[in-house]
């Protein structure tokens, strides 16, 4: 089922926390992925419900890592002919040296169904991770591996159930002190962002206090627990764990930055603003301070307000990425196409990774390229499925650019593999509509087109989009497809 999240321009947004979706700039970029997206099964008739949650989407658990520690030699060793496609090199000298490590908190074959998945390789992935858990079935590792894959393909329950029996499995000996700590760390991490991601926010609080009990000085997890009892309308408790992670470490975001942000996702914008306000008056200097009310004035059609706070942002960081980028998405709304292009295939030049760069420029060269560049934005949206293949906004960006090329079976199937994912915004919603109509599916591109429009959040194809929904109103004079004939008709129709 696809599940509304926020705008497109969240690409841009750096987030109180690592959000879920791969709507945030400076969120890391998440694994990255090599193959195209994958096309659905099959085709439904019958279009998904599309909800919209009134609270940001859950922090994903983070990757499991390589059992707590940095890669060996021969890991690393493993990897690069891994990388070089030799996958059965790879699993040789990953087997060799556990021959001579027995206890080695990671099973080869688990680090190749990681590999895997990071290069967007997910039926390989998940292939070899069975194998794993064939031959080690109580391995911990076996289990926070597939939670995070659970979780990433939206199964929660999986995801709850395998970080409970990586640490149930923890009672042996078999494992060092420092490894079950480790182990712990992950998988209650996983359970705290699976919680939340059910909304069971007291679950998700319960789990990030026990490690925080364990690690009091973790200015981020503080951060997230902040978060959490905001979730929980526990706003003085938030705020004053906020502040305590700012003393801890002083890199972070202020708490006021984080407050307004999160009242900005829960649509709340009168209180958003006031937050954002009292951020500006505290931390004026804080480019981040700056960068954010400006995507947050921006979101609310305020150009003029926004473009004081976006002059700030270059007086205090003029070449950066993020300045860049956002001076590019200003172009972009003042339809100044083609300075926005050339800001942005700068940026794609310098970051190809950049998923708010490759956004832009896909849809603006989708939007307004000639043939060559129309297949260019194919290609930009391509890579950035590869990144976040199990996204349904990546996938909608994709079907778009590929509509507008004219090549419309293609942008159904993409469309179609996009309806079972999380993760949608409104505009990917729209991307997927007009597919979809396009393509004769009038009923369902409907649902869309009506489930991005009653969404609150800021949508840049909102005009577009209310177009497009008023050409799907159902004609009442035409007949129903697939309607049996009535009675009427039945009397008149000539016997033979």
């Amino acid at each position: 089922m696809a599940r509304l999240g926020g705008p497109l321009i969240w690409l841009l947004v750096a987030g109180p926390f690592t959000r879920a979706d791969p709507l945030v700039m400076e969120a890391k970029p998440t694994l990255a992925q090599n193959s195209p997206a994958e096309p659905a099964q099959k085709k439904t008739s019958e279009s998904p419900a599309v909800t919209t949650p009134a609270d940001p989407p859950a922090t994903p658990p983070p990757p499991p890592n390589n059992g707590g520690i940095v890669l060996t030699p021969d890991q690393k060793r493993a990897r690069e002919a891994f990388q070089a496609g030799k996958w059965e090199e790879a699993l040789q000298i990953l087997e060799a040296a556990a021959k001579t490590t027995p206890n080695n908190p990671m099973p080869p074959k688990v680090l190749l169904a990681r590999w895997c998945a990071e290069s967007g390789q997910l039926a390989q992935a998940r292939s070899w991770l069975e194998q794993a858990a064939r031959d080690d079935p109580k391995h911990p590792e076996v289990f926070l591996t597939n939670g995070h894959f659970a979780f990433l393909e939206g199964r929660i329950t999986d995801t709850i159930l395998n970080c409970q029996a990586a640490l149930d499995v923890l009672d042996t000996p078999r494992w060092e002190a420092a490894y079950k700590q480790q182990v712990r760390l992950q998988a209650r991490l996983g359970l705290a962002a699976a919680y939340e991601a059910r909304q069971d926010y007291l679950n998700a609080y319960t789990q990030l206090r026990e490690i925080l009990q364990a690690d009091p000085r973790n200015a981020r997890l503080r951060q997230r627990l902040a978060r959490l009892l905001f979730l929980l309308h526990r706003t003085e408790e938030a705020l004053q764990q906020w502040q305590q992670a700012q003393r801890d470490d002083p890199t972070l975001e202020p708490a006021e930055l984080q407050l307004a942000q999160l009242y900005t996702v829960r649509h709340e914008f009168d209180q958003a603003e006031a937050w954002f306000q009292k951020a500006v008056t505290s931390h004026g200097q804080d480019v981040r301070v700056r960068r954010l009310f400006a995507v947050f004035l921006l979101e609310q059609g305020r150009i003029k307000e926004a473009r004081s706070h976006l002059e700030a942002v270059q007086r205090l960081e003029p070449d950066s990425r993020d300045t860049r980028a956002l001076t590019g998405y200003f172009a972009r709304q003042e339809r100044d196409y083609s300075t926005a292009i050339k800001i942005f295939e700068d940026l794609v030049r310098d970051y190809p990774s950049f998923p708010f760069a490759l956004v832009n420029l896909a849809l603006l060269l989708a939007e307004n390229g000639d043939g060559r560049g129309k297949e260019r934005a194919i290609a930009l949206a391509e890579n950035y499925v590869r990144q976040q293949p199990m996204h349904a906004d990546a996938r909608a960006v994709l079907a778009y650019t590929l509509l507008q090329a004219g090549r419309e079976a293609e942008a159904e199937r993409v469309a179609r593999s996009a309806l079972g994912l999380t993760l949608l915004s409104p505009d990917g919603a729209y991307f997927l509509a007009k597919v979809l109509q396009a393509r004769g599916a009038s009923d369902e591109a409907r649902t869309l087109v009506q489930a991005a429009l009653n969404n609150k959040a800021p949508m840049f194809y909102r005009q577009e989009a209310e177009e497009l929904a008023r050409k799907l109103v159902p004609d009442p004079a035409s007949p129903k497809k697939n309607a049996p004939p009535s009675s009427s008709d039945s009397k008149n129709k000539k016997q033979p």
